[in-house]
C-alpha cells in the first residue's frame, strides 16, 4: 500500500504510525512545511515551501482564511508534483487544522 502523511510539523502525532507502516513493507511518504530534523527509516519526508504570505492590509476577518488557503494551495501543488513523479497514494492521513 502507498501511504501519504501530511503534517505541517511532521511527524507530529504520526511519529509511531509512519515508521511502523514502513516497517510492515508499505511505501510511506510525508509532506511537511517545517524542517524535519530526524531520521525515520523507510519514510521519505518531503519538505515543501509556501511561496507567499498573507496580503498586507487584508481585512482581519479574512486573514485567517487567506493564510489557510495559501497553505492548502502549497500542499496541493506538492501533491501534484508527487503524482507527476508517479506516486499515487492509496490513503492520505492529514492534519488539516492549519490549512
Amino acid at each position: 500500500m502507498k501511504v501519504l502523511f501530511i503534517h505541517q510539523n511532521f511527524p507530529g502525532q504520526y511519529k509511531h504510525l509512519a515508521p511502523r507502516l514502513a516497517a510492515m513493507g508499505h511505501t510511506v511518504k510525508a509532506l511537511c512545511v517545517s524542517e524535519f530534523k530526524g531520521s525515520m527509516p523507510g519514510v521519505e519526508v518531503i519538505r515543501y515551501g509556501i511561496k507567499r504570505g498573507s496580503t498586507n492590509g487584508i481585512h482581519p476577518w479574512a486573514a485567517g482564511l487567506e493564510t489557510k488557503m495559501i497553505r492548502g494551495e502549497a500542499c496541493a501543488r506538492a501533491m501534484l508534483a508527487l503524482r507527476k513523479q508517479g506516486f499515487k497514494p492509496d490513503i492520505i492521513l492529514a492534519h488539516p487544522g492549519w490549512g
